[in-house]
């Protein structure tokens, strides 16, 4: 799905440059803060980078590997991510956002719980959406309290900002 040509020049192109844009942009709303990139192809979840506060290396991650294949598990993603933020402190503020550009998820388990759990361990997961409202998507960002766009078009950019103001917003409460 990244591949597809209904973004100029592709989905996979747009979501790149729109991802550094928020990389970078994030950082400087918030120098503390950690980011992780972790990417999904074939099934699998693969971590890309390391949680760590350089906007640079994860940039230099980003740009290097740019490439799909096959479908993406969201459950799989969850369950990564959910290895890694479980150890944050309670005090710590544990996030994901996806750029889904799928119509599905090809799932090993039961979705819901792995939901649930992330729910739990006070993950909260918002997604932007690049092709259409997905039930799950929605499903996991109303459990985990994080927010769903569709960005249909180029209006990737503007949910990438919508989000980074929610957080600043989340993290001044």
């Amino acid at each position: 799905a990244a591949s597809e040509m209904d973004y100029r020049p592709s989905r996979m192109a747009v979501v790149a440059k729109y991802a550094e844009v928020f990389i970078r942009e994030f950082f400087d709303q918030n120098p503390l803060s950690h980011v992780g990139i972790v990417t999904m192809k074939d099934g699998i979840s693969h971590r890309l980078t390391e949680i760590g506060g350089s906007p640079e290396s994860q940039i230099k991650a980003l740009m290097g590997k740019l490439e799909c294949s096959g479908e993406p598990s969201l459950q799989n993603a969850l369950e990564l991510v959910h290895g890694y933020l479980d150890q944050v402190p309670s005090y710590g503020h544990k996030e994901v956002l996806f750029l889904y550009s799928a119509l599905n998820t090809c799932d090993p388990g039961d979705i819901m719980e792995t939901i649930a759990k992330c729910k739990k361990s006070k993950i909260r997961c918002s997604v932007i959406g690049l092709a259409a409202e997905i039930f799950i998507c929605k499903y996991l960002c109303e459990e985990t309290g994080g927010s769903y766009t569709v960005a249909l078009d180029e209006v990737l950019k503007y949910a990438l900002c919508v989000y980074l103001s929610l957080f600043s917003y989340c993290e001044d409460k």
